[in-house]
């Protein structure tokens, strides 16, 4: 209940009174500021602040939303936190946010046991056991250090098990039961009692991003001692693919140098810090969650690759990179040749080095276009258009992003092909599109004549492709996808005419909606709009719209809805008009990448059933589609 009253007091404020702590704003109109946008590079004030709307919007890069998002998006913190900084701003109380949520007893039971056990390994390893003083001099490992992480060395003497036999009952056997659960130790396989997961091992804590231990990595010292690492399983407690080891000590260093390095390992990472690369974090595996990756570009976009030069490193560079040009973020590549790792590059040249490794590193996607493109370009052509491709698979996560298409058109250019620039951008959308087939699951378009008692007999080759794996693939994967230009105008039309909801056209249009998070507010809206009172109506959807669920396409397209806003409904006529339109521009819009999906499948086939099959399909297609543009009003 805080959240929200917070979130209410914040909006009864004027939106300028916020912004104007961040940037220069000057008065235009009664109501209405404009000054420059902090989120690009503009010299013309494009932002846009309405006090009475409690909305901002940046007419050239398109950023919008209330003074929270602003907070959020300026500061690069959760939203969250902003509406902390926001209230603090103001001058508001924001005791209630900071008082503790009820606890979970076997939770915080977990908590206390790995912090003794954090303990318990952190006192024999300053205690001065010989095999983790070898270690701490092989590698070089500062005290300041194993401080800062931690680092702590579980004996051969079972001492979580004696720890955990020493708590008193009814709390023994609870403490027991996490520690199993979370594989601290096990159960003997002869006789009762149970014994340390981790023994002759150096111990790394691992922390949330808060702090919090929750689990453990470790490294043998002994001699063939297998596995050499041994880490920690998933648990209620530990997941560590929501977990970047390091994160806790670089999150600040991470927003104030505005870069982030990933290493592979824990050691990377501690002696990274230690030669004052503080905006370290390793990976918990070869790859980064998506919780991980979007944490890491809410707070940079400088992405640096820096994982092991054997093939376990690059496959895990390759994966990070693909995730990453998903999102349009280019990341770097640190080179550590000679050395195989950050560790053994700065013990051997220093930190001097690896910062000039750093201020040369290209884009790993122009790193690996160089790997493809060989020193003597071969006079085949087919070895030519062969190249093409693996240059064609590595920009695709970039879809048709400028960033993707300039470096296609260079790599053409450079492996001297002939074809003009249009025939080179065909062929890779159709690479794309064969990567990741588009099908909408809509009726078959000769349905609308049929009896809906009358069975369709289908035949088998029919069959065999309306059953297959390609065809079966959505176009849209939730959450994930950019919305359709239909999609987008839309929203923004009911946004702006929610009156517009009342009609039941609109349950009609909402068969063509592929993308769920539009489908989901429209929906939202239609509920809430019978509900409100119209007064309301700015303050309640920019409430549910301007938050961290929501990503920034949807923000921008809400803000730039809601400051057209004004209240008057459309006349009935007027409304009936532009709802058979924004049908109309739907249908158009999905029957048109239907056949283009036919179209691309075609060009794929194999047999002259399969072709003659696409064929019919792409017929009946563009006859819908002549039909539809020809007399708009009947379509269904």
């Amino acid at each position: 209940m805080a959240y929200e009253e917070i979130k209410e007091q914040i909006k009864s404020y004027p939106l300028s009174l916020i912004l104007g702590q961040f940037m220069a704003l000057k008065k235009q109109g009664t109501n209405s500021f404009v000054g420059l946008c902090p989120f690009h590079s503009d010299s013309n004030p494009s932002l846009s602040v309405n006090d009475q709307k409690g909305i901002f919007k940046c007419f050239v890069c398109g950023v919008g939303g209330d003074a929270i998002s602003f907070v959020s998006k300026k500061n690069n913190i959760p939203y969250k936190e902003a509406l902390k900084v926001s209230a603090q701003i103001l001058g508001l109380s924001i005791e209630e946010l900071n008082k503790e949520k009820p606890k979970n007893p076997k939770i915080e039971l977990a908590f206390r046991v790995l912090n003794v056990a954090t303990k318990i390994y952190r006192k024999i390893a300053l205690q001065g056991t010989m095999d983790f003083k070898k270690f701490k001099e092989a590698r070089k490992l500062a005290d300041s250090s194993i401080e800062t992480f931690q680092i702590g060395y579980a004996s051969h003497q079972q001492s979580i098990s004696y720890y955990l036999d020493s708590i008193p009952e009814p709390e023994r056997k609870n403490a027991l039961q996490a520690a199993l659960d979370m594989g601290l130790i096990k159960p003997n396989q002869r006789g009762a009692g149970y014994y340390d997961m981790f023994r002759d091992r150096v111990i790394f804590p691992i922390h949330d991003h808060s702090g919090q231990v929750r689990g453990f990595s470790s490294r043998a010292v002994l001699k063939d001692q297998i596995p050499k690492y041994l880490n920690s399983s998933d648990s209620f407690i530990f997941h560590k693919g929501s977990i970047l080891f390091g994160f806790f000590n670089a999150k600040n260093h991470i927003r104030q140098k505005d870069r982030v390095i990933v290493v592979e390992g824990n050691m990377d990472v501690i002696m990274m810090h230690q030669h004052s690369f503080y905006e370290t974090v390793a990976t918990m595996g070869i790859a980064l969650s998506e919780q991980s990756v979007k944490l890491l570009s809410n707070l940079t976009t400088k992405i640096y690759l820096a994982m092991d030069s054997d093939p376990a490193g690059i496959k895990a560079m390759n994966k990070i990179n693909a995730t990453f040009l998903q999102r349009g973020i280019l990341t770097r590549f640190i080179d550590f040749n000679p050395a195989k790792d950050p560790d053994e590059f700065l013990v051997n040249h220093g930190r001097l080095a690896l910062e000039e490794r750093i201020e040369k590193s290209p884009f790993y996607l122009d790193y690996l276009i160089d790997q493809i493109i060989p020193a003597k370009i071969p006079d085949n052509l087919h070895q030519k258009l062969e190249l093409l491709k693996q240059v064609f698979q590595l920009i695709a996560p970039l879809e048709e992003n400028l960033l993707a298409t300039e470096r296609l058109l260079d790599a053409a250019k450079r492996l001297q092909l002939k074809s003009d620039t249009t025939s080179i951008l065909d062929d890779y959308r159709s690479h794309l599109k064969g990567a990741k087939p588009k099908v909408f699951e809509l009726p078959r378009l000769n349905e609308k004549n049929k009896n809906e008692n009358e069975v369709e007999e289908t035949s088998d080759v029919e069959k065999n492709i309306l059953d297959s794996p390609v065809l079966a693939q959505p176009l849209h994967e939730k959450n994930q996808t950019p919305l359709l230009k239909g999609e987008s105008h839309l929203l923004a039309t009911l946004l702006t005419h929610p009156e517009c909801l009342e009609d039941v056209i609109v349950e009609e249009i909402l068969a063509y909606v592929m993308h769920d998070e539009v489908k989901n507010i429209i929906r939202w809206l239609m509920r809430i709009y019978k509900e409100i009172d119209e007064r309301e109506y700015i303050n309640i959807v920019s409430g549910e719209l301007f938050s961290e669920v929501y990503n920034e396409e949807i923000n921008s397209i809400a803000s730039e809805a809601l400051l057209k806003f004004s209240g008057n409904r459309l006349n009935d006529k007027v409304k009936a008009r532009l709802l058979k339109d924004l049908k109309a521009k739907m249908q158009l819009e999905i029957l048109k990448e239907k056949r283009n999906d036919f179209k691309l499948l075609q060009q794929k086939s194999t047999s002259t059933e399969e072709i003659d099959f696409y064929m019919s399909e792409i017929t009946k297609i563009d006859r819908e589609l002549h039909n539809l543009k020809q007399n708009p009003s009947t379509s269904k």
